[in-house]
């Protein structure tokens, strides 16, 4: 996208994060449409004996779970180091800050800026606070696909150390409720998806802040300093021009 010349470029967001964030997307992907095969073949026009009988052929039913086994231990993983990598940096905290005036603030202004009504004022936000509300929530269902993908992996394999942890969510709440959330959590990261890749491309054209591109380079290029500057002013990956 078209960035500004007279505009400061900050490193706002670490290699770590952009690391566990594209595998992540990478994992979520997979498991997604794995997901949607697992539940029902013949979405992919494939019907008969193969999906159900094959062995180790790419569109076998084995095959597949295994795939969507393999990229939920990977989102797995991806999660636990995101969330220790925001513990020690704190340029990689992404949460809504309830408790502070700035937070409502924020996100006053920013739903009206989003909705395109007039205001004599709108701050520049590094991480504004509806940005900031929605990754909460989706760290949130994040948790929730994770603990009830391995409530249903308990049901396989019922003699494994994730049985022993997991299969207890299964006699609380039952199996077909354990399915049931995982399914309507998978539809929703579909909805975040299709909203997120909007307003990331809508802010990079509107704005020409380098949204797209920063979760490959790190960058974000400002005219201004940004009013929650103090979330990385203390980083030394910090980068001005």
């Amino acid at each position: 996208m078209l960035i500004h010349s007279d505009k400061k470029a900050y490193v706002v967001f670490s290699l770590w994060l952009r690391i566990f964030h594209w595998l992540m997307v990478l994992s979520v992907t997979a498991l997604f449409w794995t997901g949607l095969y697992i539940g029902d073949p013949g979405f992919a026009g494939l019907i008969g004996k193969e999906p159900t009988f094959a062995i180790n052929n790419w569109f076998s039913m084995e095959m597949i779970r295994r795939i969507h086994f393999i990229a939920g231990f990977i989102l797995t993983f991806s999660f636990i180091f995101r969330i220790a990598g925001a513990i020690r940096n704190r340029g990689d905290r992404l949460m809504p800050k309830f408790n502070q005036k700035l937070y409502w603030r924020g996100l006053r202004e920013t739903t009206i800026h989003y909705l395109m009504l007039p205001q004599k004022h709108y701050d520049t936000y590094l991480r504004n606070s509806l940005a900031r509300t929605s990754y909460m929530m989706v760290y949130v269902l994040f948790f929730f696909e994770i603990v009830t993908g391995f409530a249903m992996y308990a049901m396989v394999e019922p003699h494994s150390w994730i049985a022993v942890i997991f299969n207890p969510i299964n006699a609380m709440i039952g199996e077909y409720r354990v399915h049931i959330i995982h399914h309507y959590i998978a539809w929703i990261f579909l909805l975040f998806t299709v909203i997120h890749v909007y307003m990331a491309f809508r802010e990079d054209v509107m704005e020409e802040s380098g949204e797209v591109s920063s979760m490959v380079t790190g960058m974000k290029y400002y005219a201004h300093d940004p009013i929650d500057m103090h979330d990385i002013e203390d980083e030394d990956d910090v980068a001005r021009k």
